[in-house]
């Protein structure tokens, strides 16, 4: 618990203090945020407190097994404030361990551990018994559930004959596949050890992997992996285009959207296959098939991520928010490198990867290069007029906001929200409206008849970052297209009617209040003013670029180049 005075108080009420638990053993260092239970202002000061059980022993990911002494420490932040530079008064008031295997010392706001290895990972004589009698317990369970079997499917044709009431899971309005569904009901309340497809699938991928590991490593070979895209495109094209020139270099592609579940076993084979005789491998998105494996300490894994500088919060950053990545999940702690726009960025997917802050490097972003190359701007405005020649002499409107909900199976935008009618019948005719909505939003932005000439939806068709060359003002809410956008010094509004339920389900890196690079509003008449009155507070962009922007000379792709031929020679 703690207390903040500060004049900033008053001034940011949407301002949350946000407490980062720093540890280091020397070899690595990991921040992950501690959970707030409660928040209070009174007259000038912020009073907090919090209590969440964090897992110790899954703090580091690549020194996990050497229990070296760790100290853990309190990164601070409040509105424009980061690190204890406002004074702040944190008191550790419990300190527990599970047990005796990590005795801790306090030392004012700063906790030393001291791993007892013994006591934290078993011997290998009581993992080998255990796993044993483990096997010996599912063996009997599978074996007693055979031998009933025949009790199962009498129990079963006695249910479908009385038409007697079923689990509610055994919904199938086919009598026999709801039939055959409740025989293997009943058999996994005897072997509760689950067998499905994913189950074989992910003992075949593991299976596989560690006979490839038998391989020597190809220390040219460079596979890139991606389940965001079928094709070559985004950071990918740009790295890729740099690194064919080099004939003495293997590079390989596995580009699909399919996890385990959804491969089949030739595609499960060329991935791990890739995966354990690759010297590099390279990422621009989550994949969780990597993290299911150990990979091999001569091979190197970079993680081109798609997204400029850091915005909404993601990963471990979201700990105990819906959707959040539990502490003790693989994901993303394999990255021996992540590219990032800025060494502010540094820190922020640091936290969110939970990986060490070195890993993380800040050359640039290699699909911003064309921000910089005045031909390649000239010829998407071209190719963009040629085909909506009545937007030519136009003031263009980019609407392009970012979708709610968590995931893309749940993702909406309320288009009620954004009613293009009453915005194109209050502005000046020789204003025009694209409209790009995220990809994962199916829903349509209804477009009246009337204003069809005004207003085209390309929200399947265009790259969004061609749309930016020819755009005017953006209107957005919580998009990443935002630092693209301060790159071009485009003016932006920020229409933001939920803002306070989307910072407390989501949050951000920032304050968004007092960082968001152009002008905020809340309602649809104060949006159509904005534009009205040219109020768009630009002069927000180029401090935000300045933050999240370490270069701005088109080379990104040049430094990430240099960065995998670094991860060759280790």
């Amino acid at each position: 618990m703690g207390e903040i005075s500060d004049s900033a108080i008053n001034s940011h009420y949407l301002s949350r203090p946000k407490i980062i638990l720093y540890f280091n053993n020397g070899s690595e260092d990991r921040r992950i945020p501690f959970v707030l239970s409660n928040i209070t202002y009174v007259q000038g000061k912020c009073f907090f407190s919090g209590k969440y059980t964090y897992m110790l022993d899954q703090i580091f990911w690549h020194t996990r097994k050497d229990c070296s002494p760790f100290k853990m420490s309190f990164n601070f932040s409040f509105a424009d404030f980061y690190e204890e530079e406002i004074p702040v008064e944190i008191k550790p008031e419990i300190v527990e361990t599970i047990d005796s295997g990590f005795p801790c010392k306090i030392k004012g706001n700063m906790v030393e551990f001291f791993p007892i290895k013994r006591k934290i990972y078993p011997s290998l004589l009581s993992k080998i018994f255990f796993g044993v009698l483990n096997f010996l317990i599912v063996t009997f369970e599978y074996l007693v559930a055979i031998l009933m079997l025949p009790i199962f499917v009498i129990d079963g044709l006695i249910c479908m004959t009385l038409n007697k009431s079923m689990p509610a899971r055994i919904n199938d309005e086919n009598p026999l596949k709801r039939f055959f569904a409740f025989v293997f009901w009943r058999f996994s309340q005897v072997a509760t050890k689950k067998v499905s497809i994913w189950t074989a699938k992910r003992f075949v991928f593991k299976a596989l992997y560690n006979f490839y590991r038998l391989r020597k490593i190809d220390r040219k070979k460079i596979t890139f992996i991606s389940l965001r895209r079928n094709d070559l495109s985004g950071n990918f094209a740009f790295v890729y285009e740099k690194l064919k020139k080099d004939k003495s270099l293997k590079i390989d592609f596995i580009l699909n959207e399919h996890t385990i579940s959804e491969m089949s076993f030739g595609e499960i084979n060329k991935f791990t296959k890739a995966c354990a005789t690759s010297k590099v491998i390279i990422l621009d998105e989550f994949t969780p098939q990597i993290h299911y494996i150990d990979l091999r300490k001569e091979t190197k894994l970079i993680q081109l991520w798609h997204a400029c500088g850091a915005f909404k919060t993601f990963g471990f950053t979201r700990l105990s928010k819906p959707m959040g990545s539990p502490q003790k999940t693989r994901n993303h702690r394999s990255y021996d490198y992540v590219t990032v726009s800025s060494s502010y960025c540094k820190k922020c997917h640091s936290e969110g990867f939970g990986i060490p802050t070195d890993n993380v490097v800040p050359t640039g972003i290699p699909r911003t290069d064309v921000f910089f190359d005045e031909q390649y701007k000239e010829k998407a405005r071209a190719d963009f007029y040629e085909k909506h020649p009545n937007f030519i002499g136009k003031k263009i409107v980019l609407f392009a906001p970012t979708f709610r909900g968590m995931v893309k199976e749940t993702a909406f935008y309320p288009t009620e929200m954004f009613d293009l009618e009453e915005v194109c019948s209050k502005l000046p005719d020789d204003y025009v409206f694209i409209v790009k909505h995220h990809p994962f939003v199916s829903d349509k932005q209804p477009i009246p008849k009337k204003y069809a000439d005004r207003v085209i939806d390309l929200s399947q068709d265009n790259e969004l970052n061609d749309l930016l060359f020819v755009t005017d003002v953006i209107i957005t809410d919580y998009s990443s297209l935002v630092f693209e956008a301060s790159l071009l010094n485009i003016p932006m509004i920020f229409y933001v009617f939920d803002l306070e339920k989307y910072i407390n389900e989501r949050d951000f890196y920032f304050d968004f209040k007092l960082y968001a690079p152009g002008k905020i509003v809340y309602s649809q008449n104060e949006l159509i003013d904005s534009i009205k009155n040219e109020d768009y507070n630009t002069e927000k962009i180029e401090p935000f670029a300045d933050m999240f922007f370490d270069y701005r000379d088109g080379k990104s792709t040049e430094r990430v180049t240099k960065l995998i031929y670094s991860a060759l020679e280790e």
